[in-house]
């Protein structure tokens, strides 16, 4: 790819895939949680080159192939893929009418993640070694889902830890899940707590007092709403328990405001969310320049899963990657992306390292 190659065409692609967990049934939004829902992003160049993507759209694929389609498509068509600071900041003037978080961003997320993959490519690199990356395995969290029984949650746990993960992650608002699970890890073993936003400051307060004996790595999104970032300073100077944040947080800006407010000490940048490559590395930046951590946000199984382990690989520290505790019907990247003993062999690959399998995109494709 030369550096006059031009956006030709623009795809978004929706996939539903079916996934298992070994636990009794989730709810999302009022109703059941039984299948990942994938926004493929297809960026095609006049040279023939293909970029991929992901667009956040769990539960939101028809908003965010909207957005894509009828929105951004128009601004890329034509562009030259190295002008992609310039598409980027037109995609974000131009459409944050629909919001500066939310199916806007998801959208520009997918797009910037694509145009980062032709880059790479072009340059016959992964993205990692392109941004100056050497890591070739990453240590990986089972990042487990809401069970709300403490048997299933110390089980799941176990079946984690037997696995080979050395980290763990709940997905649980009440103290007994989380109790069960330290007994059953032992003391050694980090466990990370992720409430979603379920706590009000008054009810953090009398659970976040009733957790620090279970010495927990991190605490992540304990308030409601997740932009309360003088409640996330006043909570983690309260109790000494590291806080973290991020995945519902886009741009650099809103990091930065919340960074400011000293209302972390982990950074969770989501890349399908944040806006893409290019936001999370001014994220990445910013929280550097502060000593913030940065562990990012992956519950994904398509190109952001990918992108995130780039990023990861470009990184000095020894940072974790989050691997949803599931089992998809079928992947995208076959057994690639599966960790092992606790550790995801990063791909090397030219762009994001691999490009999705045809036959799953054509068997899990959603024509709505």
């Amino acid at each position: 790819m030369s550096e006059a190659a031009k956006v030709v065409s623009v795809e978004a692609i929706p996939l539903k895939i079916p996934f298992t967990h070994g636990g009794p049934s989730v709810s999302w939004a009022g109703s059941d949680w039984q299948a990942l829902e994938i926004v493929l992003v297809r960026l095609q160049t006049d040279s023939g080159l293909v970029g991929w993507g992901e667009a956040f759209s769990y539960n939101c694929r028809r908003a965010v192939v909207a957005m894509i389609e009828d929105s951004a498509a128009n601004v890329l068509v034509d562009k030259l893929v190295s002008e992609r600071a310039q598409i980027m900041h037109e995609l974000q003037v131009g459409m944050h009418l629909w919001g500066r978080y939310g199916i806007s961003m998801f959208a520009i997320s997918g797009i910037d993640i694509a145009l980062w993959d032709l880059t790479a490519k072009a340059a016959d690199q992964s993205l990692g070694q392109m941004l100056g990356g050497n890591k070739k395995i990453l240590p990986a969290y089972a990042s487990l889902l809401k069970y709300r029984d403490p048997e299933v949650v110390a089980e799941q746990t176990a079946d984690a830890i037997a696995n080979g993960y050395g980290l763990i992650k709940l997905h649980e608002s009440t103290v007994e899940p989380v109790k069960a699970a330290r007994d059953v890890a032992g003391s050694e073993v980090p466990i990370m707590l992720d409430v979603n936003c379920a706590w009000s400051i008054s009810e953090a307060r009398q659970i976040m007092q009733q957790l620090v004996d279970c010495n927990l790595y991190w605490l992540e999104e304990p308030v409601w709403p997740p932009e309360n970032f003088s409640a996330l300073s006043t909570l983690r100077a309260e109790y000494g328990i590291p806080v973290a944040s991020g995945e519902n947080v886009c741009t650099h800006w809103q990091f930065e405001s919340m960074f400011d407010a000293n209302a972390v000490d982990v950074a969770q940048p989501s890349v399908t969310k944040v806006g893409g490559v290019t936001e999370f590395l001014e994220v990445e930046k910013a929280a550097r320049e502060r000593k913030i951590t940065i562990a990012p946000h992956s519950p994904y199984f398509g190109p952001g899963f990918l992108a995130t382990a780039q990023l990861i690989s470009a990184m000095d520290e020894d940072v974790p990657f989050e691997r949803f505790y599931m089992a998809p019907e079928a992947s995208l990247f076959g057994t690639a992306i599966d960790p092992v003993d606790g550790e995801l062999l990063v791909p090397q690959g030219p762009g994001l390292g691999l490009d999705p399998d045809p036959d799953v995109i054509l068997e899990y494709r959603v024509h709505d």
